[in-house]
């Protein structure tokens, strides 16, 4: 082997580091295109119950559907769904009138998305079990 041969360096793993980044490309891309709503998530946009009026206000600066869900520690629920413009928030009396009607409160579970998804139960690509998320445009929960 001559003393060029020994020196020149191939591709080496820069290749590989270049294909692993396209495919990545190619995994967001396909997403944004084909299932958006898995990107829709805007639960950042709502903010505390505490001290807050009007209560779990939309602090961004765009629209978002929300959910409020309730859930009894007798297994009845109650869920509200609204769309909230910037600033906009749930009606604290209301929340207080679901909360009399539960007769004791187990949890509470907020969930938004950006518009036009509504929030809902989806299931979990790798689990395969149900969480919340974001509907596909057009549909609506049952």
């Amino acid at each position: 082997m001559t003393r060029d041969a020994r020196n020149m360096k191939g591709p080496g793993c820069l290749w590989a580091a270049g294909a692993f980044l396209g495919l990545l490309l190619i995994g967001y891309v396909s997403m944004r295109i084909l299932q958006p709503e898995r990107l829709a998530s805007m639960n950042h946009c709502i903010g505390a119950y505490a001290d807050a009026e009007p209560p779990l206000q939309n602090i961004c600066d765009q629209p978002v559907n929300t959910e409020l869900c309730l859930h009894g520690k007798s297994g009845k629920d109650i869920c509200r769904t609204r769309s909230l413009a910037p600033g906009e928030g749930f009606d604290r009396q209301a929340i207080a009138a679901d909360l009399a009607q539960l007769g004791g409160l187990l949890r509470a579970e907020k969930y938004a998305c950006k518009p036009p998804h509504m929030p809902g139960t989806v299931q979990d690509m790798n689990t395969k079990r149900m969480k919340k998320g974001c509907l596909p445009e057009g549909q609506t929960r049952n």
